[in-house]
């Protein structure tokens, strides 16, 4: 049978709490860098952009395959792939931000 494999219950949790992570830093981010204030105009702009850079971290987290397998225990391996994916996607969002005039 060919198509999208199945989304095992582990895989979506872990993807679950990577994007909430995600989102909660983009978040934080703009809370420090705005002296730990948020202005309500800042807030809007943060909850205005806050779903482009859910779907750019998504979908960097799975092309890059940080999902293929769930271990108890990571590798070096899996420390490097996750360090790529979050730098990749700290690099990535705000470009496609300005691609999209998110802002």
């Amino acid at each position: 049978m060919t198509g999208v494999p199945r989304l095992n219950p582990r895989t979506a949790l872990a993807m679950l709490h990577d994007v909430a992570a995600a989102a909660a830093a983009w978040v934080f981010a703009f809370w420090l860098r705005l002296n730990l204030e948020l202005p309500p105009d800042y807030a809007d702009v943060t909850l205005h952009t806050l779903p482009v850079v859910i779907c750019v971290q998504a979908a960097i987290f799975w092309r890059l395959g940080l999902y293929r397998g769930i271990w108890r225990y990571a590798s070096l391996h899996d420390l490097r792939l996750i360090v790529l994916a979050v730098g990749a996607g700290a690099l990535v969002a705000p470009f496609a931000l300005v691609l999209l005039r998110c802002s």
